[in-house]
């Protein structure tokens, strides 16, 4: 037998075609992937730009430094340097009304000199002598003293640590008026108790001073005689003090007016240390 040839090996056809495409392609998407790169880089890049620029507009809209550093705005400034300046003007007019002391000296410069003795004494004239001596001596302790007539504008809301008006009892021979001072107070103001204090620390002082009898009354502010009452400050205390008779007493009233304006001036001591 013959030996078989041998089989020629059969080569696998070449897809040239099929190799050539595939390099077009690639070589297509070489060329077009550049332009591709280059269009998303720049439109990539200009949306980048305007989102930063809407983000810093955002953040420089919403950003106060004010906020930020705490500092406060020009009309709250101005608003409280405003208070400010109400307060402290408020606490000087305190500083200041805590060393005024009123007085009132009775029928001074009005029309009514008040009682008229039949030896020529005048209520008005002993009223503004006794008012002359207590101003002084408050005055040498410190205290800054306004002394009144009986009608003042002054009067028209005055405020002050203390306001005393000063008046003299009658002196009438018959029937002989009683001995003794007298104190009154309104329970109009917005403060009776300090009318109470001053009226307490007044007679005790007055009636050691003085060794005249005491008597106390409520006084009606509407009542026409008590005008004071109506026309200073409703936060000021304020008493009316009759310092004795001009007949019954007068020789005190007199003679030693001293006497009478220490223990008035004793009075106001003893309620403004709230003795």
């Amino acid at each position: 037998m013959e030996n078989p040839l041998p089989e020629e090996p059969v080569e696998e056809p070449i897809e040239e075609p099929q190799a050539e495409a595939t390099d077009d392609a690639e070589a297509q998407d070489e060329t077009e992937q550049p332009k591709r790169r280059s269009q998303y880089t720049v439109m990539n890049g200009v949306q980048t730009v305007i989102s930063i620029a809407l983000v810093m507009a955002t953040l420089l809209t919403l950003w106060n430094p004010r906020k930020v550093f705490n500092t406060p705005s020009l009309a709250s400034l101005v608003e409280a340097g405003a208070t400010q300046s109400a307060l402290e003007a408020e606490q000087k007019n305190q500083d200041e009304s805590s060393r005024h002391i009123g007085i009132l000296a009775g029928h001074l410069e009005d029309s009514n000199p008040g009682e008229v003795c039949l030896d020529g004494t005048v209520e008005s004239d002993v009223n503004q002598a006794i008012a002359a001596l207590v101003s002084q001596e408050l005055e040498d302790l410190g205290y800054i003293v306004d002394v009144f007539p009986e009608y003042d504008l002054e009067l028209l809301n005055y405020e002050g640590a203390a306001f005393i008006a000063l008046y003299s009892g009658s002196c009438a021979e018959n029937p002989l008026p009683a001995s003794g001072f007298s104190i009154g107070g309104s329970y109009s103001a917005q403060n009776p108790e300090l009318v109470d204090q001053l009226a307490t620390c007044l007679a005790q002082e007055y009636q050691q001073a003085t060794g005249l009898p005491f008597t106390y009354e409520v006084i009606n502010a509407e009542n026409t005689s008590y005008h004071i009452f109506r026309d200073i400050s409703l936060n000021t205390p304020a008493v009316r003090l009759e310092m004795g008779s001009l007949k019954t007493d007068r020789t005190i009233l007199l003679n030693h007016p001293d006497e009478v304006a220490e223990g008035i001036v004793a009075g106001i001591q003893c309620f403004l240390n709230a003795e």
